[in-house]
């Protein structure tokens, strides 16, 4: 598919700093000049942003920032996770690998086949699991090193109130992550009893309206196509399932 060498990078740099400038504008507010409706809004906001530091990496993983230029794309992917949660990128890049090398199999790092029949508990344990495959101990440490260095440069030297941390930045963190599990892992590899994903890929597509696809977790609901095709940017994904004989998106 024909796409601009620049088009990943002038994307990946409009969500970087729109997230960027949404956090220096609201970090230094007090949360109580904003109604609930508000407040929520932003929170949402900064959430999918903050899923768009990761989309990011994404596409830095698959090479899909920096088109042939591997080195470019291991700093943008770097960057992008020290951003969203000081995770390593190298780690990420192996195992987010393993799992296209081997869907819903036993050496998937982001699969959980140990279904008991209550879908709560399943997906809490699936989370559970998966977190625990990136935050290794070492990982842990580092992520937490960051979260307290951070927090205590941004509360006592930059005078920020705690409570917009967790509100601009904590909140919207443990939720992206929530985000990118449902959308990302969750929906696309759940297996159901009648093994609707029986495919090569061992995942299903979700043929949200495309705005719906974008604002649920950029995409990630045409998983399929992501699998099938890991070279294709996020933004394409909705003219690859079109071109595959999806003439309109259509919720399931």
């Amino acid at each position: 598919m024909l796409r601009s060498n620049w088009m990943g990078l002038m994307i990946a740099v409009a969500i970087a700093i729109t997230w960027l400038i949404s956090l220096i504008v609201l970090l230094p507010q007090h949360s109580t000049n904003y109604s609930p409706v508000l407040l929520v809004f932003w929170i949402l906001s900064r959430t999918f942003l903050h899923t768009g530091l990761f989309v990011i990496a994404h596409d830095a993983i698959h090479g899909n920032v920096f088109p042939g230029d591997p080195s470019k794309n291991r700093w943008v992917g770097r960057l992008a996770l020290g951003l969203y949660g000081f995770l390593p990128y190298q780690t990420c890049r192996k195992l987010h690998w393993q799992h296209h090398a081997y869907p819903a199999q036993a050496r998937d790092p982001d699969f959980y086949s140990k279904p008991d029949g209550h879908l709560i508990r399943y997906f809490i344990r699936w989370y559970g699991s998966f977190m625990r495959n990136y935050l290794t101990p070492r990982n842990l440490a580092v992520v937490v090193t960051g979260i307290v260095l951070t927090t205590v440069s941004l509360v006592f030297l930059a005078k920020i109130n705690s409570q917009n941390l967790i509100l601009f930045w904590l909140i919207p963190w443990i939720l992206s992550s929530l985000q990118l599990f449902t959308f990302g892992i969750f929906l696309p590899h759940y297996h159901d009893d009648d093994q609707s994903n029986n495919n090569v890929h061992q995942t299903r597509s979700y043929y949200y309206p495309v705005i719906l696809s974008l604002l649920t977790c950029y995409h990630f609901s045409y998983h399929r196509e992501h699998h099938a095709y890991p070279e294709v940017p996020w933004y394409q994904l909705p003219d690859v399932a079109m071109a595959d004989g999806y003439p309109e998106p259509f919720l399931p």
